[in-house]
């Protein structure tokens, strides 16, 4: 049987003619499954050709048996449902969830031990009032001078506001480090979340409205993400590959005073309050940054011997009068685009069209 032939009437009935000769021409499930696996299949771009040639294998061994039962029916549909559910990008969506889940669980932890602390807290300020409120009253009654009372008391004042300074100032730290939890993408962190890219964008477009001050974004997106490094290595090393992008542009955004963010997937932002030409002068600085850093993957607990490189693509968009966070991002996108379609490994500004 030819894969990826025209189907027409006198093919239909060829099939038709080799699952009778299976003993499996009554049910028109049959043929289904058989045009799924032999035609339909191969335009899919999510299956490679060997999870293709898998599947394929798998149900012709199965109608092999010439088994028409709809018991046997069932149990093949089954296999090949789990076929491809294990196939590598489902893997990578339920390994994306779990990463997602694990974030959830770790700030929901985090916001837990926050009210924990909180009410520890109050019920040690409470404790503390008590305390204050005894000694005070035992000093009051224990019949001395004023001049000796008086700096009693005070004493007593200050330990508690000193002990409240001390508490408030950790409170601080403790709010700050929940915000940061909430603010960061759990997988790139320090970089901040899109959320917080949203947050940020409408905060910056606002200002730059007002006092006129320059504004541009950037697109960052490694070139052949899939099919150069997570297919090739595993998602295990596309995922440090992405740390070490994130480390880069971390790097540049704290020199700078710039906002990094993980806008999606492989997808980079940087904020910057510059024009957009000198936006696209730190751009090709990244990518060439990028291009000559030798990261070495961690396969299967081993330090590989040879070094991956890897480049990205950069797309720049300045912020003009009236234009929204989302129409920024656009901007800065469709540049990056641009630089996909034409070769990769480049820097590209966004021209508006000509009113």
């Amino acid at each position: 049987m030819r894969a990826g032939c025209q189907e027409t009437p006198c093919n239909i009935r060829n099939l038709c003619g080799e699952l009778q000769k299976l003993g499996c021409d009554q049910d028109p499930s049959w043929l289904a499954i058989l045009l799924f696996v032999r035609n339909l299949l191969r335009p899919f771009t999510i299956f490679d050709d060997s999870h293709k040639k898998k599947l394929q294998e798998y149900v012709f061994s199965e109608l092999a048996r010439r088994d028409p039962s709809a018991a046997h029916r069932a149990q093949m549909l089954a296999g090949l449902e789990q076929l491809l559910v294990d196939h590598l990008p489902m893997a990578a969506v339920k390994e994306q969830l779990a990463t997602e889940q694990a974030a959830s669980r770790s700030l929901a932890r985090s916001i837990t031990d926050f009210l924990e602390e909180t009410l520890a807290s109050e019920q040690e300020r409470s404790t503390l009032v008590g305390a204050f409120g005894r000694e005070t009253m035992d000093t009051l009654d224990g019949g001395d001078e004023p001049a000796v009372i008086i700096p009693r008391l005070r004493q007593l004042v200050v330990g508690m506001l000193a002990h409240y300074r001390e508490e408030a100032q950790a409170w601080e730290r403790k709010v700050q480090q929940l915000e940061k939890v909430i603010q960061v993408d759990p997988l790139l962190a320090p970089l901040h979340n899109r959320r917080s890219l949203e947050d940020h964008l409408c905060g910056a477009i606002a200002r730059a409205e007002i006092s006129g001050e320059p504004l541009a974004a950037m697109m960052i997106d490694v070139d052949n993400f899939k099919t150069a490094i997570n297919d090739a290595f595993g998602h295990v090393v596309g995922d440090d590959v992405l740390r070490t992008l994130a480390k880069i542009i971390d790097a540049h955004a704290t020199r700078h005073g710039w906002f990094a963010a993980r806008f999606g997937g492989d997808e980079l932002v940087l904020v910057c309050n510059i024009p957009g030409s000198q936006a696209q002068f730190h751009a090709d600085a990244i990518r060439l940054a990028v291009q000559h850093y030798e990261f070495v993957p961690r396969i299967e607990g081993r330090l590989s011997e040879k070094p991956v490189r890897f480049t990205v693509s950069i797309g720049v968009a300045e912020h003009v009068s009236g234009m929204s966070a989302a129409e920024l991002i656009g901007a800065a996108d469709a540049a990056m685009y641009q630089v996909k379609t034409s070769g990769r490994n480049n820097v590209a500004q966004f021209e508006p069209s000509p009113a």
